[in-house]
């Protein structure tokens, strides 16, 4: 039986993708993996099928920095049709209950969406990746089962109606990882009493990182046929803008290298930083010592050699 060959190091790198409404997160990866030559390649936050907006694309060792995007705010803007609740909670679902609209102003729908601003508790939707007993739940629902989601812990930062135009109405939010834009949607019909789901969502920003920084997948594979598709990437850094960034060389990079401690001026209110290289790959993320501040021990090495 022949063993799969283990594929050459890469030190790491960052596609943005511009994301159209249809294909899943997967199918991205998959592009990417194609386009590169690369197995290792992973994507910093699930779009469902039928939203578009950045999704970054980590290739290489770069995918190792993938969890550290969760403490960042992501940004979105959805469209949500009142009257029709769905079983998926979006368009793409079946229709499940139907209701009148009551007339609405924004100021109204203002209102309702006051419980669902700040620190609150939702359950993520039916079709959804949240796993119980070791099964997602939407593989679950396909089955026709109803599953027993609970509640979890999200932090909605903002959330505003910007639009409303008869029974449609366009949401703005800031919300923590782990927030469901369905699920806002599904909770604000019921408040209204009528029902809701999401026709068209949009990912605008992550972090500081905005969606008019991606790249279509045309724009992509146009680059990747060409031999250029290297030019698109960008360097992992470049996603935690505001994490210190310490450039290192010479012994002090060989020390992070073997997992050793250096010594490297704290910065005030970060107990994080990125080892950078000269070519700006990111060689690891370092945790300042709890013992000495100008001391910083590597928490998770991506260089090698």
């Amino acid at each position: 039986m022949s063993r799969r060959r283990r594929e050459p190091f890469h030190p790491g790198a960052v596609f943005l993708v511009d994301k159209p409404s249809g294909p899943t997160s997967h199918d991205v990866v998959r592009d990417i993996r194609r386009w590169t030559g690369l197995r290792r390649v992973g994507h910093g936050g699930t779009l469902d099928p039928l939203a578009s907006g950045l999704l970054p694309i980590f290739v290489g060792a770069a995918t190792r920095l993938n969890e550290y995007l969760a403490p960042y705010r992501k940004c979105y803007e959805a469209t949500i049709l009142l009257g029709q609740t769905t079983d998926t909670d979006d368009s793409e679902g079946d229709i499940i209950a139907s209701a009148p609209v009551p007339d609405l102003t924004l100021d109204e729908i203002d209102l309702a969406l006051e419980q669902f601003r700040g620190a609150i508790e939702q359950v993520p939707p039916q079709y959804s990746a949240v796993k119980r007993d070791g099964v997602a739940a939407y593989r679950s629902a396909r089955a026709g089962e109803q599953v027993e989601i609970d509640a979890r812990d999200v932090t909605v930062h903002e959330l505003e109606a910007v639009e409303l135009s008869s029974d449609r109405v366009t949401l703005t939010m800031s919300v923590s990882t782990g927030t469901y834009v369905r699920a806002i949607a599904r909770d604000l019909g019921a408040a209204l009493g009528c029902g809701a789901h999401v026709i068209k969502m949009r990912r605008t920003r992550i972090g500081r990182t905005e969606a008019s920084d991606g790249h279509s997948l045309d724009a992509l594979q146009a680059a990747a046929e060409a031999g250029e598709i290297w030019s698109l990437a960008i360097p992992p850094a470049d996603l935690f803008p505001d994490w210190p960034h310490f450039l290192l060389q010479g012994d002090q990079l060989q020390r992070i290298k073997r997992g050793q401690k250096i010594r490297h001026a704290p910065v005030d209110g970060w107990d994080k930083a990125l080892a950078v290289t000269t070519d700006q790959h990111v060689a690891a993320v370092l945790r300042r010592d709890e013992l000495s501040a100008a001391t910083w021990q590597p928490e998770k090495v991506l260089a090698v050699g």
